[in-house]
This record gives structure tokens, C-alpha cells and sequence, in this order.
């Protein structure tokens, strides 16, 4: 009889070993998974910062290639300046 307890004792301790091989394993795995995961979001959201500011630039010259266009267009139609004429004020009407 004391040689089954022990036998399963020393069965049990294998198993329990095995065991937590097992989780420090996989607890690798994950934190290495992890890791990865967590440098490719990094990465996409520096790709995406990128491609956000580029596109605003874009806006912005077309933009400004839009506004020069209207300015040379309304000169060319005599409009000029229209802050040098007097509009009357919301107040004044």
C-alpha cells in the first residue's frame, strides 16, 4: 500500500510539474504575442498619423490652388478687391 501512495505521489508531483512547464509556457507565448501585437498596432497608428497629415496637407494646397484661382478668376471678371467697397453693416440696415 505504501509503495501505490507513493507511486502516486511521485505520479501526482510529474503531473503537477508538467503542469506548470505547461502555463509558463504558454504565458510566454502570449506575452511575446502580445508584445507583437501591441508593436503592429504602434506601427499602424504611425502609418495612419502619416497618411491623416498627408491628406490634410493635400486639402490645404488644394485649398490654396482653389483660392488663387477664384482671385485670378474674379480679377479677371473686374471684381478686384471687394474689401475696398463700403457694404452696409447688418447694423446699418
Amino acid at each position: 500500500m505504501e509503495l501505490l501512495d507513493a507511486y502516486q505521489s511521485k505520479t501526482k508531483a510529474q503531473c503537477e510539474a508538467q503542469y506548470e512547464r505547461e502555463v509558463q509556457k504558454l504565458e510566454q507565448k502570449v506575452s511575446l504575442r502580445r508584445a507583437h501585437l501591441e508593436q503592429k498596432i504602434e506601427e499602424e497608428l504611425a502609418s495612419l498619423q502619416k497618411e491623416r497629415t498627408e491628406k490634410i496637407k493635400h486639402l490645404f494646397e488644394r485649398q490654396e490652388r482653389e483660392l488663387e484661382t477664384f482671385d485670378t478668376e474674379s480679377t479677371r471678371l473686374g471684381f478686384g478687391s471687394l474689401g475696398s467697397f463700403d457694404f452696409p453693416k447688418e447694423d446699418d440696415r
